[in-house]
């Protein structure tokens, strides 16, 4: 007789793997029986011997994206048993077809996912299944407020790397280190207090591929030491100068780098200046331009 799988039924949800491994070992034993002629194996003979039902649906997930990547967070239904495998879909486009460059993850029996896909926008999708079930239907990403499905942007990505995470786009700012007495006029109109500055008119630069600008006001930092190198940097927490004479100080995700200048020796010593120019920590000239690290 055909081996009574109803017996291990149990097992699918309790215990899914040991329930795969048994299935898995009765389907080789059937199959090289019926090869042996030992014993027909009935055409109509469901591998599964029941249809398990598939999980509720999830009690939602949410979708953010940062840094070319998508971050994803699954909330089980409380109902569920614990083992139940997550499948995701994103897309261009609702339909979720070639057409909208469909992609799928899983099925995988985990809640938070991180999947690197920068600069794009996508329509997410979500369906669960036990092993050995049908999965249940599909829920879709909503932005609050939104009545239907609902992209998420993924942002631009950049490595964790000084050197992989310059993104450089038109930064019209020149930075001017001055060394001038008392009252006389600095470069961006201000006066001097007659200690070493750095200085820069008002500008506007541009970062995440240049779709977002961001005005730098007329900047004057007083009181430096003569003869020293510095960098400044635009904060974008605290929407002011920084500046540092470490250039490894100014790395961080809120800084823009703008020069490195250095200050002269003595009053009325040449000015230096600088724009938009070198990366990170000055290694490589890029004129025009500014990374943002």
């Amino acid at each position: 007789m055909p081996i009574n799988r109803h017996l291990f039924l149990g097992l699918r949800v309790s215990d899914p793997e040991t329930y795969q491994g048994i299935s898995e070992l009765l389907d080789y034993v059937e199959s090289l029986a019926g090869q042996l002629r030992l014993e027909p194996r009935p055409a109509a003979q469901v591998s599964a011997a029941a249809a398990l039902p598939p999980p509720l649906p999830a009690a939602g997930f949410q979708v953010t994206g940062a840094d070319g990547h998508f971050e994803i967070s699954i909330a089980n239904h409380p109902s569920n048993q614990s083992l139940v495998y997550h499948e995701l879909a994103s897309s261009t486009n609702r339909q979720f077809d070639a057409a909208g460059a469909s992609a799928v993850f899983g099925p995988e029996n985990r809640t938070q996912w991180t999947i690197a896909d920068p600069a794009a926008a996508k329509y997410w999708r979500l369906r669960s299944k036990y092993l050995g079930s049908a999965f249940n239907a599909p829920i879709y990403f909503t932005q609050p407020g939104a009545d239907g499905p609902s992209t998420v942007a993924s942002g631009v990505l950049r490595s964790a790397s000084t050197a992989g995470r310059t993104q450089h786009v038109a930064n019209s700012i020149t930075v001017y280190a001055e060394y001038l007495p008392a009252g006389a006029a600095l470069q961006n109109g201000d006066t001097s207090d007659g200690s070493p500055t750095l200085d820069w008119a008002a500008a506007a630069i541009y970062k995440d591929g240049g779709a977002t600008q961001i005005a730098i006001p007329k900047t004057t930092i007083r009181g430096l030491s003569p003869a020293t190198a510095y960098a400044a940097a635009w904060n974008l927490s605290s929407n002011a100068a920084s500046y540092s004479s470490n250039g490894s100080q100014l790395l961080g995700d809120d800084l823009i780098y703008l020069a490195t200048v250095t200050t002269p020796a003595a009053v009325g010593g040449a000015l230096s200046a600088a724009g938009g120019g070198p990366d990170a920590l000055g290694a490589t000239a890029n004129s025009g331009r500014y990374a943002y690290t």
